[in-house]
């Protein structure tokens, strides 16, 4: 029989919020005690949404407390140096066990530092690519101390994909799609954007230079450019939904948008996975909208130009060849092309490539069980 524990999990993305909020329902519904804290903004802490949880702002001197009384503390990963990173060592110095658990296939040092003291207990990751990459980020001994750790769960995160697919219907897709003006009669090609300019608020959390927040929106916008530009030239009429943190005095995905005659879809207009289902297409940069339309079976592209390999292995979709992308930006016109076909066989061989990267339904189950384990 297991002891009933009480269980503290936190986290600041919205990324890792999505994969510990199935978690937490699981360890809910097998009786434990559970305190969930959200670090981040209102946009992050919505991957909490439904369960109780408090929206916090911890100072440096508070996480030991926060993790007082606590038997296991899960935690999110978003930086060493963020909330997560110091609950991870407010609980290693408490003698508290803790489970970090990854929710992307990169940045292990910068989520988790660069010393094994400060490593969480267990490390739950989402595939075996996962020790390639820890490998190729550490020297050979912390790596070794890090795959030592390592627990391979699935993607707990996604484990509820199937069942939205299923769920979602026909009525749903035309009431979606008439809601933000398209024609629901005809195939909507979605593309999603992250322009985020370097001094809009949700930059302003971010910890990077200016000089590199400006590098990413100038990067980012050129891709935006690119991509509309290809869909033009092939005659395909473009939804374009950007990222929430957007948001600034000037939109600038929306002017670009409006300037080519795409339909721009507000951040908050709808549910991100719902248009995804309503959409034939799905096109996107360096953004978890690949893996999540991947999931979710629709014909997916991946656009990022000028980066290399260390921008696809954090994108199961691309790293499993599940999905066409291209690197160079001669590409993009080939891919948007693809995804947006009509063409029987192409959309045929394009399903039989997303069997590569699919999701069983039981990644929450199994944290759950380590959980207990500890």
């Amino acid at each position: 029989m297991i002891n009933l524990m009480k269980i503290l999990t936190t986290s600041k993305m919205r990324g890792p919020s999505n994969v510990l909020a199935p978690v937490v329902r699981e360890l809910q519904s097998r009786g434990h005690q559970t305190t969930i804290y959200a670090t981040g903004n209102e946009t992050e802490a919505a991957g909490f949404s439904g369960l109780d949880y408090q929206q916090i702002s911890p100072q440096e001197g508070d996480y030991k407390n926060l993790v007082t009384g606590h038997d296991v503390v899960i935690v999110g990963m978003s930086g060493y140096t963020s909330p997560d990173g110091y609950f991870i060592r407010a609980a290693n110095s408490l003698g508290v066990p803790v489970i970090a658990v990854q929710d992307q296939n990169s940045n292990y040092q910068e989520r988790l530092g660069n010393c094994s003291k400060d490593f969480p207990t267990l490390l739950t990751l989402m595939d075996e690519n996962c020790f390639n990459t820890i490998k190729e980020e550490y020297s050979s001994e912390l790596a070794e101390e890090l795959i030592e750790k390592g627990r391979v769960i699935g993607w707990a995160g996604f484990d509820h994909y199937a069942q939205l697919k299923e769920e979602f219907t026909d009525e749903q897709k035309a009431e979606l799609l008439n809601s933000i003006s398209l024609n629901p009669d005809n195939k909507a090609y979605l593309h999603f954007t992250q322009n985020l300019h370097p001094d809009c608020d949700y930059m302003a959390r971010v910890p990077r230079s200016r000089e590199e927040k400006q590098e990413g929106f100038d990067y980012e916008m050129k891709v935006t450019q690119a991509v509309f530009e290809a869909a033009s030239d092939l005659g395909i009429k473009l939804a374009v939904k950007p990222h929430p943190g957007e948001k600034f005095e000037t939109n600038y995905t929306k002017d670009l948008a409006e300037k080519h005659g795409f339909t721009f879809v507000p951040a908050s207009a709808c549910n991100t996975q719902q248009i995804m289902l309503a959409a034939h297409s799905v096109t996107a940069g360096r953004s978890t909208c690949l893996t999540e339309a991947c999931l979710l079976d629709k014909n997916t592209g991946g656009i990022i130009p000028d980066l290399g390999e260390e921008w696809v292995n954090p994108f199961p979709p691309m790293s499993l060849g599940a999905i066409p992308y291209t690197q160079d930006w001669e590409g993009i016109n080939e891919v948007v092309s693809l995804v947006a076909s009509s063409d029987k066989e192409v959309n045929k061989t394009l399903a039989d490539y997303r069997k590569s990267f699919s999701v069983d339904g039981k990644a929450s189950k199994r944290l759950a069980d380590l959980v207990e384990s500890l």
